[in-house]
């Protein structure tokens, strides 16, 4: 009589429920996981939230002009006040965009520096528009007599702050450190303390505890994910484009995420030895991917030769798809380069993983 095969779903949720437990219970991986990226979100969820601000220095005896009259009208011009010897120190400090030094017998002067071309180029925009207009006030010319006249529609939009761009990138994070760290130490654990070798004495199946530990991680992860959105909607009103369906898509994706990143986690756990080894290996994974994967800046910030290597990243491929839910309003199917990017990584991270890990 054939004997049959023993049931392994027991094993697995016994696997699945003590790893849980024990992530729950290490005050490091709650830190890391959940307080951790609350403290940056707290953090950057109170920058950039103003838009455009271009700050233009006018010396105090200036004020009356009207220069400095139609400047101030403008929302986006920030008038920073002082005598002109510290309005021109602090452009070359590049705290300011401009000086605008002005006086009743002749035409302003507008002083730029190099050390801000981009914000000196709209300074520059900016006064040289209001300088035009006064001039062909002053020339008796009807503006409305024009040949070339600019038409100014304002269509309907959403604005985009930083909390916008940062958010998911910090679900991207947890993500990466959850699946990597987190898998690496813990099984390191397990091994160092024969865990693994007592469980090995029942019929469980390697397979099973594999499986186990990464639906303990999924749950930590669609917990860390739920905890970041639902910070982010409460206290920085995050956006979400389509409401719970965009939330479900965020969660799908991090499924997807996890699945990916997992078996990095498990070529770290192979390859080393003891946590003292995991540390480094684990780091060379997460640190570079955490600094110029698009977490904390856009990816198009960098140099312009270094941008096609950090946009393949694991990191930098979930950040993309993340953002083109979040911002963009897409759904999963229409993110199938960031998809077959993430199968791709994780092809190659299962099959290190394969020829690294040992159960001893």
């Amino acid at each position: 009589m054939k004997k049959r095969a023993p049931n392994q779903f027991r094993p697995f949720l016994a696997i699945a429920f003590y790893a849980l437990r024990a992530m729950t219970r290490n005050r490091a991986t709650m830190f890391f996981g959940f307080v951790f990226p609350l403290m940056f979100i707290a953090v950057f969820g109170l920058f950039g939230n103003n838009g455009l601000n271009i700050s233009i220095g006018i010396p105090e005896n200036s004020h009356s002009g009207p220069i400095y009259q139609a400047l101030s009208n403008i929302q986006a011009v920030k008038v920073v006040s002082g005598n002109s010897q510290e309005l021109q120190t602090k452009l070359f400090q590049g705290r300011i965009a401009a000086v605008l030094l002005t006086d009743e017998s002749a035409s302003p002067k507008l002083l730029i520096s190099q050390s801000n071309p981009a914000q000196a180029a709209v300074a520059t925009s900016m006064v040289g528009g209001v300088v035009d207009k006064m001039n062909l006030h002053l020339s008796g010319v009807n503006v409305n007599s024009l040949p070339i006249k600019l038409s100014i529609e304002e269509i309907s939009g959403r604005t985009f702050r930083f909390i916008d761009f940062f958010l998911p990138g910090m679900i991207g994070f947890v993500l990466l450190t959850t699946s990597i760290t987190n898998t690496a130490f813990g099984l390191i654990f397990l091994k160092k303390t024969l865990v693994l070798k007592r469980v090995f004495a029942t019929p469980t199946k390697g397979m099973t505890i594999l499986l186990g530990q990464g639906t303990a991680r999924l749950v930590m992860v669609l917990a860390q994910t739920l905890v970041i959105i639902g910070v982010g909607i409460f206290a920085f009103k995050f956006n979400l484009v389509h409401g719970l369906w965009t939330l479900m898509q965020i969660l799908l994706l991090s499924v997807i995420g996890l699945v990916s990143f997992l078996g990095f986690g498990l070529f770290v756990a192979g390859v080393a030895n003891d946590e003292n080894t995991a540390a480094p290996l684990a780091n060379l994974f997460v640190l570079p991917q955490f600094l110029v994967a698009g977490t904390f800046f856009p990816i198009d910030s960098l140099p312009s030769w270094i941008q096609p290597a950090v946009n393949v990243l694991p990191l930098a491929v979930f950040n993309t798809a993340i953002r083109k839910i979040t911002v963009e309003g897409l759904a999963i199917n229409h993110l199938w380069p960031q998809l077959v990017g993430l199968a791709i990584w994780a092809v190659l991270a299962y099959l290190l993983a394969s020829r690294t890990f040992r159960w001893e």
